[in-house]
């Protein structure tokens, strides 16, 4: 397992790579980055995501959170020093400062033309073989959804919840723990800004028993929100949804 890897230009470590090069509980690391929180985000958000890993009782998820350089080195200074953690923060520093310069000489040597030319066929290549493949798995279940659009083309928390077999709490609750939604505050429920192109923000102005006028958003979901939420949390592909009697 590298203990770093590189995303867009950014290097990244993760929950489950501490905890094991620390050799404790994965859980006990999640409970640390959870409770310090507004520590770590002083170098940025920490994203979390929904992976699915295989156990002999059957498919299970977990929670995961991807590290900056920052953010990692702040975790490590949590732990309580003894040999293996010793040895693990050496590592673990050495190879974010191996894997910044590798990246650093990559970006100094310049391409030549003929590789130019590769890498934008690389990359229109893979994007277009991607949509093909999103357009596909979408296109079977579009006329089973379309009954549930509001008028305005959106789905509810509630609706996509039912597509996955979850409840509209349970659906809330993984896409806030996923770094999708926002926990707290007057935003609560709507998506970071880096998501907000799958979701549509309605808000509302409303006044207050003593006569103050606040805000209130609702979140829903766009077409192209179904087949990300999938993506993020890990969920299984949805099902075609029968109107109850409420919806017809």
């Amino acid at each position: 397992m590298n203990l770093v890897t590189q995303e867009h230009g950014e290097l990244l470590t993760t929950s489950l790579i501490v905890a094991e090069g620390l050799d404790v509980d994965h859980n006990s690391v999640l409970k640390n980055l959870d409770k310090y929180r507004a520590d770590f985000e002083r170098f940025g958000r920490v994203r979390f995501e929904i992976e699915t890993f295989e156990t002999p009782g059957g498919d299970q998820n977990r929670r995961v959170a991807f590290l900056n350089e920052h953010q990692a080195t702040l975790l490590l200074t949590y732990a309580r020093n003894n040999d293996t953690v010793r040895q693990f923060k050496i590592r673990l520093v050495d190879e974010f400062y191996r894997m910044a310069q590798t990246l650093r000489t990559a970006e100094r040597r310049e391409l030549t033309p003929d590789e130019i030319v590769a890498r934008a066929l690389e990359i229109t290549t893979a994007k277009v073989a991607q949509l093909k493949a999103e357009n596909q798995a979408l296109t079977p279940k579009a006329e089973a959804y379309d009954a549930f659009l509001d008028g305005d083309g959106t789905y509810s928390i509630g609706t996509v919840g039912k597509m996955f077999g979850l409840s509209q709490a349970k659906l809330w609750d993984m896409l806030r723990n996923a770094g999708v939604m926002i926990p707290k505050g007057h935003m609560r429920n709507t998506p970071y800004s880096e998501y907000v192109k799958y979701f549509r923000i309605t808000s509302y102005e409303f006044e207050r028993r003593d006569g103050s006028r606040g805000t209130s958003y609702t979140t829903r979901v766009q077409p192209a929100g179904i087949d990300f939420i999938r993506r993020k949390l890990g969920l299984q592909a949805p099902a075609p949804l029968q109107p109850t009697l409420e919806e017809v």
